[in-house]
């Protein structure tokens, strides 16, 4: 059954919270936080963040590794009450804390209301540019390689499974499912 809160603001809160509650059973000790972006107060972003509101990557409990999350999300009307839809992800695995350089690896997707006239795939990864030279004039970070849509449960799980970092508990593959469950129910 989807989100159904009674106002955006309570929409944006509970999703927050369910992804917060995701992140500490498993990965960081940090919080992700909204901010409302328009007067009619129905978009916000959530995203890991500073004091100014500005995106920030947090370090995991592994050497060099940081995590970048920010997800663009519209609350709509739906009956007495409000639904979220996905707008846009920016999910970044790198090797240092700042936004500003470039990922590892980039989970994106960018929706037909940001841009209708997007013309790469719109759920893509993209990898650091020094994985390049495959062929002459090749660089994998100009490509936008398709993808299914991305979770944060898939990205945390990508962390654990593939990069080694440590999860906070032994249950992880089972919060993750959990959570996985809940954030397709509320999103569909």
């Amino acid at each position: 059954m989807p989100l159904i809160a009674r106002t955006p603001r309570e929409a944006f809160q509970t999703f927050q919270d369910h992804l917060n509650r995701i992140l500490n059973k498993v990965l960081p000790r940090s919080r992700l936080s909204f901010f409302v972006r328009n007067a009619k107060q129905e978009k916000t972003a959530l995203a890991f963040s500073d004091s100014r509101q500005e995106s920030i990557a947090i370090p995991l409990r592994s050497l060099g590794w940081y995590l970048s999350l920010r997800q663009d999300l519209q609350a709509f009307p739906e009956g007495q009450g409000y639904m979220l839809r996905t707008l846009q992800y920016a999910y970044r695995i790198q090797r240092t804390r700042s936004v500003r350089d470039e990922a590892e690896v980039r989970f994106e997707y960018v929706s037909p209301e940001i841009d209708p006239e997007f013309p790469y795939s719109r759920h893509h990864v993209q990898s650091h540019r020094a994985f390049q030279d495959v062929r002459e004039g090749f660089a994998l970070n100009k490509l936008h390689l398709p993808t299914g849509g991305v979770t944060i449960e898939h990205v945390i799980r990508f962390l654990i499974a593939d990069l080694d970092v440590p999860p906070l508990t032994e249950r992880w593959q089972d919060e993750l499912r959990e959570s996985e469950k809940i954030s397709q129910e509320w999103l569909s």
